[in-house]
């Protein structure tokens, strides 16, 4: 099973953000993926998105990247201000990240039995961008913990008697994040939220489908995976048809230290008829290596991740140079 609970930050991967992508420079790494999430608004301004995901066996983590308001990040801090919130699978909020009103501050706070909000020490910089890590534990009791650059900021831990659930939803508030009319800027991108597996310090490229490969088995053409759109598809009439391609994209930094996993995500769904059951494999010198089959629903289409930890050619470390340069889906 693969430890990904959510790659990504396009239309195809998150609730809210039609026409929000932006190709400006700053708001996203260019090693790691082409565009970020784009708001301009006013203090006034309220335009939450959201992900879900599959129920956690561990901790979970959220990471990505924050570009904060390009002026008065922090001015005038409202209320209603908020970053981040979680919720469990009946929707009942377990924890937030919330600028206060008294300090300006970004604070913790664990929503168990009771409300607890955790000390301080981060004040958005204006315009800077910063890598975001929180780790949100639930159990007998609710901890939050809330790290930039890999440094612990803010944490709260709240007792959980009441039995409230592991995060099933985290939505990004984005309200009143800054306290000036001026209109501002800022930018999320490169999103991630991981199951026991620490999300700082780790980077993910996106590369997309770019041309048909080996395999061309399957109903429709390859546009339909690389147009970003979830209503153009491709289709499987029988068991085990494959469809490879190459790929196109950024290829990370120049400076890698390690490459912990490769990861194949398709967006999938059961038909009337047909297959129902899905893959990911990787084509190295010729041969197909399959990771395991998921059962997609017919009711709406569902992320299917396939994981590679090592090469599976001969379970080496992957490096720059062994990551294969074809791969694909295979029904079941």
């Amino acid at each position: 099973m693969s430890y990904i609970l959510h790659l990504g930050h396009q239309p195809t991967d998150i609730a809210g953000i039609s026409g929000l992508l932006s190709t400006t420079a700053g708001g996203f790494d260019a090693t790691l993926d082409v565009n970020a999430i784009r708001h301009v608004g006013t203090y006034t301004y309220a335009a939450p998105f959201s992900l879900s995901v599959p129920e956690p066996v561990g901790n979970i983590w959220l990471g990505f990247r924050y570009v904060p308001p390009n002026a008065d990040a922090n001015s005038i801090a409202r209320s209603e201000a908020s970053f981040l919130e979680f919720f469990d699978a009946n929707n009942v909020m377990i924890a937030q990240i919330k600028p206060a009103t008294s300090t300006n501050r970004y604070h913790a706070i664990a929503i168990g039995d009771t409300s607890v909000q955790g000390s301080s020490s981060y004040t958005a910089p204006n315009g800077q961008p910063q890598w975001i890590d929180v780790r949100l534990s639930v159990g007998a009791e609710i901890t939050i913990e809330f790290y930039v650059e890999g440094v612990l900021q803010t944490a709260a831990t709240a007792a959980n008697t009441a039995n409230k659930g592991k995060p099933r939803h985290v939505v990004f508030a984005n309200t009143a994040l800054h306290g000036i009319a001026a209109s501002r800027t800022w930018y999320y991108a490169h999103i991630a939220v991981l199951d026991g597996v620490s999300t700082i310090g780790r980077r993910f490229v996106r590369r997309s489908p770019n041309a048909i490969a080996s395999f061309n088995q399957m109903v429709g053409s390859i546009d339909a995976l690389k147009d970003s759109d979830i209503a153009t598809r491709v289709a499987s009439t029988a068991a085990g048809q494959r469809m490879s391609f190459s790929l196109t994209g950024p290829t990370g930094p120049a400076s890698i230290s390690a490459i912990a996993g490769l990861h194949l995500k398709q967006i999938a769904q059961g038909g009337t008829d047909g297959p129902d059951a899905t893959a990911g494999f990787l084509r190295v010198g010729g041969v197909n290596y399959d990771a395991s089959a998921v059962t997609v629903p017919s009711l709406a289409p569902q992320p299917v991740y396939s994981s590679w930890t090592l090469n599976p050619v001969d379970a080496s470390p992957w490096s720059n140079l062994t990551l294969p340069t074809e791969v694909g889906i295979v029904s079941a």
